[in-house]
């Protein structure tokens, strides 16, 4: 697995994506929560230099998609779904049933 660099303040730090994966699983919800707030922060200051990082990383997640449809990718697509299974509960309904917005 390939090693990511992340460059902080005061120095550099290789990191793998099971790293990551552990870290993540080893916070509370409010951390995890905290994880995705400063991942927006990341996506928001890249998006000011770099405009076709728009939103929050939308693109991103549309490259992402054909990723998680490759073999062997299975995992990671069931892992993907898992994240986004709540993600309607944030639209506003309709009278009628559906969702606003979409």
């Amino acid at each position: 697995m390939s090693e990511i660099r992340v460059e902080l303040d005061q120095q550099v730090v290789g990191l793998t994506p099971a790293i990551l994966a552990k870290a993540f699983w080893a916070m509370e919800d409010t951390q995890q929560a905290k994880f995705f707030d400063e991942l927006a922060k990341v996506i928001e200051a890249d998006h000011a230099n770099n405009p076709s990082s728009y939103g929050y990383g939308e693109l991103q997640w549309c490259y992402l998609k054909e990723v998680l449809r490759r073999p062997g990718m299975e995992r990671a697509n069931k892992m993907h779904m898992a994240l986004s299974a709540f993600a309607f509960d944030f639209w506003p309904r309709k009278p009628g049933g559906a969702r606003e917005g979409m």
